[in-house]
């Protein structure tokens, strides 16, 4: 009896506690965490998990490896990934030591592409790949601006409004440091950087360093990449825009180089290190501790342990396509979509069948019949849909023009070779 008084007392002492903590603790409010974490695994918004998401369906046959544990040396070298694969690494900076930065030459060199988005350029790789005619250090440059514009320069990627960002910190826009590339490297010799993007006009901050049958990527923006951006369509968009120049089967997304070696094996790689370093999640971590010591002290006796239930895991890279397909939907915007249908076709006829052209003319269906061995009836259907919607001066189009459009590329790409 008196054993039962003390349970129900220290229970109802515990009970205070965590009642406590939530009056004084919780205002009730959702909250976000605003730090730059760029982790795959979260999603708040800075994190990168809307992206990740969307790149392990991004080809669908292919292979998304996910690397935590090993270093590039050790990943890239083995015989799994010699051709046809795509590095991705989206953070402040990436760590390489000099095993590390050979193994990714020797990646790139092979044919493989390789894709860093940060706020430093990889000096030690760069200086392998990057014959510099200029005699000008490859380097970042920031602007604080409340408010930066990105586009492409290519015609097809480009968008005539351009990709506005406004950096966000809790319930207000402020001012952020977007870096882009010093405009000295670009010098009469310079032969071996090929601008891609760039930021309020003229300042590249997406650029391309061939080396051997491959290339390096280097964009100085990763806040783009975040998940606060790619909830908008526009953003989604661009960041399209950006990894459509990666060609590989497979891709792999590296986390493990985000943090120097002498940090990948301690606390900072543990979650317990951000919860420790709140206020209220520190308290909650030890009020749970202390719940857990008390039950099972009083729970010592139970002749069998509790069996966890064990949630089946989910697959939320549809919900995340969803969302941004109904973005478009609710605009209704008919015309944007053909558009950008077109594009996309115009982009696949120059890639498979080296048909370089901005638009589909009739003087190019023979040409592309043969090249495809789809009939021109097919090639030519789509050409009079498109011309339809795009020669007749449409502000907006109904959607069954977009509709007769898609049926027609459908066809094709189901039936050409």
């Amino acid at each position: 009896m008196k054993r039962g008084r003390t349970i129900v007392v220290l229970f109802a002492v515990l009970a205070v506690l965590v009642l406590g903590y939530f009056v004084f603790f919780a205002s009730g409010k959702k909250h976000y965490q605003w730090y730059e974490s760029y982790n795959p695994e979260s999603n708040q918004p800075y994190g990168t998990l809307f992206l990740r998401k969307l790149l392990e369906t991004y080809r669908p046959n292919g292979k998304f490896i996910f690397n935590r544990k090993k270093t590039v040396l050790e990943l890239l070298d083995s015989t799994q990934y010699q051709t046809g694969t795509d590095y991705v690494l989206i953070g402040p900076t990436a760590f390489f030591d000099n095993h590390d930065v050979e193994s990714m030459a020797k990646f790139i060199q092979r044919g493989n592409d390789a894709f860093i988005a940060s706020h430093e350029p990889p000096y030690e790789l760069i200086d392998i790949i990057y014959e510099n005619y200029c005699e000008v250090s490859l380097e970042y440059l920031s602007n604080p601006l409340d408010e930066v514009e990105l586009n492409f320069y290519h015609d097809t990627l480009k968008s005539v409004p351009g990709y506005r960002y406004r950096y966000r910190f809790a319930s207000m826009d402020r001012s952020y440091r977007w870096d882009y590339l010093t405009e000295e490297i670009f010098c009469d010799s310079t032969e071996a950087i090929v601008p891609l993007g760039f930021q309020n006009g003229n300042l590249v901050n997406f650029f391309r360093i061939p080396y051997g049958k491959g290339n390096l990527y280097l964009h100085s923006n990763p806040l783009v990449f975040t998940n606060y951006f790619l909830i908008h369509a526009d953003k989604a968009e661009y960041a399209a825009g950006v990894f459509s120049h990666l060609q590989g089967r497979n891709i792999i997304w590296d986390e493990f180089s985000k943090l120097p070696y002498s940090q990948n094996h301690n606390e900072y790689n543990s979650p317990l290190y951000f919860m420790l370093q709140q206020p209220s999640l520190k308290y909650a971590w030890w009020m749970i501790l202390v719940t857990v010591v008390i039950f099972v002290f009083f729970a010592a006796t139970r002749k069998q342990r509790v069996i966890p239930v064990i949630e089946p895991k989910t697959n939320t890279s549809l919900e995340f396509v969803t969302m941004i397909s109904a973005l478009h939907y609710q605009n209704a915007n008919h015309l944007d979509i053909a558009r950008k249908k077109m594009k996309y076709f115009l982009y696949f006829i120059r890639t498979r069948y080296g048909i370089h052209t901005h638009a589909l003319t009739p003087a190019h269906v023979p040409i592309l019949a043969e090249r495809s061995k789809v009939n021109e009836t097919i090639i030519q259907q789509v050409f009079d849909r498109w011309n339809v919607i795009e020669n007749f001066g449409y502000s907006s189009i109904e959607e069954q023009r977009l509709v007769d459009l898609y049926y027609a590329m459908d066809t094709f790409y189901k039936q050409c070779k």
